[in-house]
């Protein structure tokens, strides 16, 4: 069964599960009130019953009780009345109670609203995880397309190279790739290449994207390859850090990573409801029901939103919010309040803390909307507060309060990590000789190249310059050295062009683990001596810092 339809079933299911616990439910609400006053403590047991009301009131209209969602929702309100005033209730307010628990019951008897649906509908988000990127290369030269599918594949493509059109448009019968990169002139004709660009537009229902390259330069050629589709056209010889670039262009903003979500609410049932229609949407949702653990799973899940309900038995949102704020790592991580309440005063009060406030019961397509929003509006503040404008890195203030981050999860879990200082090796010969705008070509190179090759739980940042920096948590200073000395085999065999003249560079690197220090300014300074030995030793090397 697909995920989809697995999904909705498990929705289904959890309505239904819902929909057979009310009967038990109230009737366990009738039974507290009936001991109300019989407690020892009538204040709390009234808070408690409150509690009930309000969860329910909250998650009935979700599951298609919304005329139970309302009646609940008048009771909770009088409930609550009851709780602010000094004393305990009356004979005859506790009598109001149980009429408005009765009433409850008997709407129960008229089930669920009819028309109800689960109207969240699945999102096509491509997981991060699924990362084929697939190109074909069609290039009669057998040395010139060995040599692009080589490149191609140090920056984690998957390459296939045909000699002629003919191969290439039967392979295409059985498979799509997420690219073409086409050299104009093919066996089949000096202008072979657009000619197969044409056929394939009309053979394929999907489009797929087809890059240009050639030695030709006239005006007849471009031409074709506009007209042909062509997103990109590339001269020969060709410069394969512009051609990698197109390529992420094109096809890396399609493998978006899913949206993380941590759900808060000690409702259970509604929580996995969230949970479901989130996931339904192509998001990843985790619950949780204990909100004093929020701290802790904020560290495991890494959530982009919190979805947080303000009502807790022992805590408010609003209080577990604040928490969340005086912590630097979590200061503008957005919130959105999920609660029954009406009272305006408390629903502005909570954009303080939060970005957005949804009144319970809220429509599937609306979280979901919402949710999605909010998530892709911080990904693009982030990006442009955080990340180096060149490369697309960490900048060198947030990489390190990366450091300062993992380093304590280090110590806390016992955990190892691993920091690298990384510099370009005779950087400034490339910039003197060459230009500055063939020095950025590099510099952005590299750091397409840390983005193909580096783990996602790996942190790379620009640090300054030429120079780079990588925090690599649970990783052993043995494994990080593998990891660097592939990276660096890989980058010296990139090959950078101005004009007709080809030239390749290469990087040092040092690295020191949280083994022999705790504190992140040694580990800096550490792994910037080991770098410095990797220099003086003959530069493109790695050099791991031991305790001798």
């Amino acid at each position: 069964m697909p995920k989809t339809e697995e999904r909705q079933q498990q929705l289904a299911e959890l309505r239904a599960e819902f929909a057979s616990g009310l009967v038990v439910r109230i009737e366990k609400m009738i039974e507290d009130a009936n001991s109300l006053l019989q407690q020892s403590d009538v204040k709390a047991s009234l808070q408690e019953l409150f509690r009930q009301v309000h969860s329910l009131s909250g998650s009935a209209g979700s599951f298609g009780f919304n005329k139970l969602g309302a009646q609940s929702r008048q009771l909770e309100l009088v409930l609550k009345g009851f709780c602010s005033k000094p004393g305990n209730p009356s004979d005859k307010e506790i009598v109001f109670v149980k009429m408005g628990l009765q009433n409850l019951y008997n709407v129960i008897a008229e089930g669920a609203d009819e028309g109800h649906s689960l109207d969240s509908t699945p999102q096509q988000v491509i997981s991060g995880n699924d990362s084929r990127r697939y190109i074909y290369v069609v290039e009669d030269d057998l040395v010139s397309g060995k040599e692009i599918c080589l490149q191609l594949e140090h920056f984690g493509y998957q390459t296939r190279l045909f000699f002629n059109s003919t191969d290439a448009m039967r392979a295409l019968e059985s498979e799509t790739p997420d690219a073409l990169v086409i050299d104009i002139f093919l066996p089949e004709g000096s202008l072979g290449g657009t000619d197969m660009a044409d056929r394939i537009r009309l053979s394929l229902k999907k489009p797929v994207p087809v890059l240009f390259v050639s030695s030709r330069k006239d005006w007849e050629s471009r031409l074709a390859a506009v007209r042909a589709g062509g997103v990109a056209y590339l001269d020969k010889p060709i410069d394969m850090s512009n051609l990698v670039e197109n390529l992420d262009k094109l096809i890396r903003p399609t493998r978006q990573e899913p949206f993380r979500v941590l759900v808060v609410d000690d409702a259970l049932d509604l929580a996995k409801y969230y949970q479901l229609v989130l996931q339904n949407a192509g998001m990843f949702a985790e619950v949780l029901t204990e909100p004093e653990r929020i701290l802790d799973e904020l560290e495991r899940v890494r959530p982009e939103l919190i979805l947080l309900d303000i009502n807790f038995p022992e805590i408010s949102g609003l209080e577990v919010a604040q928490v969340l704020r005086q912590h630097p790592i979590y200061f503008s991580l957005p919130i959105i309040f999920l609660s029954t309440e009406t009272e305006r005063e408390l629903q502005l009060s909570t954009l303080q803390l939060g970005d957005i406030f949804l009144e319970k019961p809220v429509q599937d397509r609306h979280l979901v909307n919402s949710v999605e929003s909010k998530i892709s509006r911080s990904r693009v503040l982030n990006k442009l507060m955080y990340h180096d404008g060149l490369t697309g890195l960490l900048n060198h203030v947030i990489l390190k309060r990366r450091l300062g981050a993992e380093l304590d999860r280090s110590i806390r879990q016992n955990s190892p990590m691993s920091f690298v200082m990384l510099d370009l090796d005779l950087f400034k010969q490339v910039n003197d000789r060459y230009g500055h705008t063939a020095g950025d070509r590099v510099l952005k190179a590299l750091a397409n190249l840390m983005k193909a090759r580096l783990r996602k739980s790996d942190h790379a940042g620009r640090y300054g310059g030429e120079e780079f920096a990588i925090v690599m948590p649970d990783t052993q200073p043995g494994k990080a050295l593998k990891i660097m000395d592939e990276l660096r085999k890989r980058f010296e065999q990139l090959s950078f062009r101005v004009g007709e003249t080809s030239y390749h560079c290469s990087f040092s690197a040092g690295i020191a683990s949280s083994e022999f220090t705790h504190n992140d300014k040694q580990l800096i300074e550490t792994a910037d001596a080991a770098l410095y030995k990797a220099k003086e030793q003959g530069r493109n090397r790695v050099v791991l810092h031991t305790s001798n």
